[in-house]
C-alpha cells in the first residue's frame, strides 16, 4: 500500500476509465446499471483492490466512483455527488480510513462507510465505530461477504436517514403547527382585545349619551344657579373630577359654579384655571388637556370654552387623576357640554338683558306714578333699602340680596292696572274693589316675569303665614323669605308715611304694630331681621 497517489483525475476520471482493467467500468452506465441506484464511493491507495472493489460493486448495480487519495474522496463529498456509501481502506498515505470516515461524517452526517482493514482485532473495531463506521470487513474476505455488508449497511443507512428525515419533517410540521398556534393565539387575544376595547368604547359611548340627554333636560331649565351647579357635579363625576369649576360672563355679572369630589377634595388655584382657559382660548378646538402638578402630585387639568353670542364668556376647567391612557372622547365630550350650554348662557344673557330693560321700564313707569300722586314719594326706594338690609340681617347670597332688592323696589308695578280712583279713595272699598286692587301683586309678577325670581318675589309679597295673604294663600313655609320681608318692610313704610286710607304712624307704634302682627299677617323671622335694622 506503498503506492503513489495519482493526482486527482490523472490515474482515473470521473467517467471510471481504468488502464489496469479496461473491461470494468467502477460507475456502471449501462443495461446493468439501477436507475436511482446508490452511488458508493471507493478509496484505496491499491489500485488493483480498489479496480476489484469497484468492478464487483457496479456489476450490483451500483453507481461507484473510486479515489486513491483520501483528499479527492473528501473533496467529492464536498461538492455533494450524492454519495450514500464511503468504503475505505484502513491504511493509506496522508489520511488513516479512520481519520477519512471520522471527516467524511462532519461534512456528510448521512453518508455511510466500511471500514476495510487486515488488523482484525478487538481494539480495530471499537475504533472504527468510534470514527463512525458502521460496519467493516476484514482482509482476505468474499464478494458475497462485500456484497451483503453494503446492502445492510446502506439498508440501515437509508431506513435511519428515512426516519432522520421524517422526523425532521415532523418536527418541521411540529414547529409550523406551534407557530400556527401561536399566530392563532395572538390573532385571537388581538381579537379578545379588540372587542374589548370595542365594547368598552360602545359602553362609554352610552354613557355618554345618557349623559347628554340629561345634560339637554337640564340646560333645558331655567334656573341658571341650578343648571351650573348640577352641571359642575355631574361633569366631575363623569370625568372622576376631584374638582370642576364653571365661569361664564352673564352680561351683568360673572356666574360661576364649583363641584369637589372625595374626602381630601383638590383645590383649584385661580391662576392655574385661568392659564388653562387661555390655553383652551387659544386652540382651534377650544379643549384642552395637559399634565399639570396639584398640592404636591401629578394630576391632568382638562378645559374648554364656553362661547355667548359667538364670543368667549368663561369655561369650564377640571383636574383629575392621571389615567393610563389618553381617551380622546374625553375631550370631545367635554367640548360637547361647553356647547350644549351655549343656548342656556345665551338664553340667560337675554333674560338678564331684557330684565335690565323691564327694570328700567318699570322704575319709569313707578316715578310717572309718584309723580301724579298714585303712589307715596320715595316709598319704592325706602322699601327697596329696608328689604336689603334685612336679607343683609339673614345672611343671604348676594344674587339672594339682588332679586329682593329689585323685587322691592318694583312691589307696587302691579298698581299700573288698578284704575286710579281707587288708588286715591280715602274711604273703604267694597269686596269687588278691594279684589281689583289685590290684583296688582299677579299683575305686577306678570309684568315682570321676565325677571325670573324677583318677578315670584312680587307675586308673593301680600301673602300671609297664617294662609289668609294672596294671591295663593301660602302658609309661613311656603312664603319665599324675599316676599316676607319686603311685606314687612311695605307696611312698616306705609305706617310710618301718610296714605289716603289710613293715619300715620310713628316709629314705634309701627314697631308695636308689626309686632302685634308677627305670625298672622307677618313671617316672623322676616319681621325680627326687619326690626333689627330700623333706625333708632
Amino acid at each position: 500500500m506503498s503506492e503513489r497517489v495519482p493526482a486527482r483525475g490523472a490515474a482515473e476520471s470521473r467517467s471510471g476509465f481504468d488502464p489496469i482493467l479496461p473491461n470494468v467500468n467502477p460507475v456502471a452506465t449501462g443495461p446493468e446499471a439501477v436507475v436511482g441506484a446508490a452511488h458508493i464511493l471507493v478509496v484505496d491507495d491499491e489500485p488493483q483492490i480498489r479496480d476489484i472493489l469497484a468492478a464487483a460493486l457496479a456489476r450490483d448495480g451500483y453507481r461507484v466512483t473510486t479515489r486513491s487519495s483520501a483528499v479527492d474522496a473528501l473533496a467529492d463529498l464536498r461538492d455533494g455527488e450524492g454519495i450514500e456509501l464511503l468504503v475505505t481502506d484502513l491504511k493509506m498515505p496522508e489520511m488513516s480510513g479512520l481519520d477519512l470516515i471520522a471527516e467524511a461524517k462532519r461534512i456528510a452526517p448521512t453518508v455511510g462507510s466500511i471500514l476495510i482493514t487486515a488488523f482484525a482485532s478487538t481494539e480495530t473495531a471499537v475504533s472504527a465505530f468510534r470514527h463512525g463506521a458502521d460496519d467493516y470487513l476484514m482482509k482476505p474476505f468474499g464478494l458475497d461477504d462485500l456484497r451483503r455488508v453494503v446492502e445492510r449497511v446502506l439498508a440501515e443507512r437509508r431506513s435511519e436517514n428515512r426516519g432522520e428525515e421524517a422526523l425532521s419533517t415532523a418536527r418541521e410540521e411540529n414547529e409550523t403547527l406551534r407557530r400556527e398556534r401561536r399566530v392563532t393565539e395572538e390573532t385571537l387575544v388581538t381579537v379578545q382585545r379588540d372587542l374589548k376595547l370595542s365594547r368598552r368604547d360602545l359602553e362609554r359611548r352610552v354613557l355618554d349619551l345618557e349623559f347628554v340627554a340629561q345634560m339637554t333636560d337640564l340646560l333645558a331649565g331655567e334656573d341658571i344657579d341650578r343648571m351650573l351647579a348640577t352641571t359642575a357635579r355631574m361633569t366631575a363625576r363623569r370625568f372622576h373630577a376631584h374638582v370642576v369649576r364653571i365661569e361664564v360672563d352673564a352680561g351683568d355679572g360673572i356666574l360661576e359654579a364649583e363641584h369637589r369630589e372625595g374626602q381630601d377634595p383638590i383645590a383649584l388655584p385661580s391662576p392655574l384655571g385661568a392659564v388653562l382657559l387661555e390655553r383652551a382660548r387659544t386652540d382651534p378646538s377650544g379643549v384642552i388637556r395637559d399634565d399639570v402638578l396639584g398640592q404636591g402630585r401629578p394630576l391632568e387639568g382638562m378645559a374648554a370654552v364656553l362661547q355667548v353670542n359667538h364670543r368667549t364668556s368663561g369655561g369650564i376647567v377640571l383636574l383629575r387623576p392621571v389615567l393610563p391612557g389618553k381617551d380622546p372622547g374625553d375631550l370631545a365630550l367635554l367640548g360637547m357640554i361647553a356647547r350644549g350650554m351655549r343656548p342656556a348662557l345665551e338664553r340667560e344673557r337675554l333674560r338678564r338683558a331684557s330684565g335690565v330693560d323691564a327694570v328700567e321700564l318699570a322704575g319709569r313707569m313707578l316715578d310717572a306714578m309718584e309723580g301724579r300722586g298714585l303712589l307715596r314719594r320715595g316709598h319704592a326706594d325706602r322699601v327697596a333699602t329696608l328689604a336689603g338690609l334685612g336679607a343683609d340681617r339673614l345672611g343671604l347670597d348676594v344674587r339672594g340680596r339682588a332679586s329682593i332688592v329689585t323685587a322691592a323696589r318694583l312691589h307696587d308695578i302691579g298698581e299700573v292696572g288698578v284704575p286710579e280712583a281707587l288708588l286715591a279713595r280715602a274711604g273703604p272699598l267694597n269686596a269687588d274693589e278691594m279684589e281689583v286692587v289685590r290684583s296688582h301683586a299677579t299683575v305686577g309678577a306678570r309684568l315682570l316675569e321676565s325677571l325670573g325670581e324677583p318677578a315670584t318675589l312680587i307675586r308673593h309679597h301680600h301673602e300671609r303665614p297664617d294662609g289668609s295673604g294672596y294671591p295663593d294663600r301660602l302658609v309661613e313655609d311656603q312664603i319665599p323669605m324675599g316676599s316676607a320681608l319686603i311685606g314687612v318692610a311695605a307696611a312698616y313704610d306705609a305706617m310710618t308715611h301718610a296714605r289716603p286710607y289710613h293715619r300715620t304712624y310713628s316709629s314705634t307704634d309701627a314697631r308695636r304694630e308689626i309686632l302685634r302682627l308677627r305670625g298672622t299677617q307677618f313671617v316672623p323671622r322676616a319681621v325680627d331681621a326687619i326690626l333689627e335694622v330700623l333706625p333708632t
